[in-house]
């Protein structure tokens, strides 16, 4: 029995392959490892599976399936590209944060602590701004926003930092 359904399977495949083929080139689809074919011929597997005579010509209903494959199957790597970069981006900024303090021989530690007080923008306006040297001018256009947001930002960590330094002055103070 599964011998049959595999020869007739192989069958329609062959009769239908270039719809696979058409869809992907319709697409602008790259496949060197065949991956994309690869779900090509699984969506006409499920097509094979579940064809309802009733419904219509077989040949579209594959079509239908096939593209709805192939379109999931981009999507899903548009998104893990996404999540890739993102991870990718946040690392770069993760290491040009330690790198600036380490070239400033800025305490790691202390820079820990102070990433746990500080909010995000306050932290970029803290590493650009105290330990890089740039100007508010020059950190609002490479962060896009205005310059009276990196003011703000500067004068909503100024207070955080004293309260933490103030908390390191008291620790030396009794030991």
């Amino acid at each position: 029995m599964v011998e049959i359904k595999s020869n007739y399977f192989n069958d329609i495949l062959k009769a239908h392959e270039k719809i696979i083929f058409h869809l992907i080139n319709r697409l602008g689809i790259r496949d060197p490892d065949k991956e994309f074919y690869q779900e090509g011929v699984i969506a006409m597997w499920r097509a094979v599976e579940t064809y309802d005579e009733t419904r219509g010509k077989f040949s579209s209903y594959a079509y239908f399936l096939i593209e709805k494959a192939l379109l999931s199957l981009i999507r899903q790597r548009n998104r893990q590209s996404e999540k890739d970069n993102l991870y990718l981006d946040n690392l770069s900024n993760y290491d040009r944060q330690v790198s600036s303090a380490l070239e400033l021989e800025f305490d790691p530690y202390l820079l820990e602590r102070i990433k746990r007080v500080l909010t995000d923008n306050q932290m970029k306006w803290f590493t650009l701004y105290v330990l890089e040297d740039l100007p508010v001018k020059e950190i609002a256009m490479k962060e896009d926003v205005t310059e009276d947001a990196v003011k703000n930002w500067g004068r909503r960590a100024k207070p955080k930092l004293r309260v933490l330094l103030k908390s390191d002055q008291d620790e030396l103070q009794l030991n």
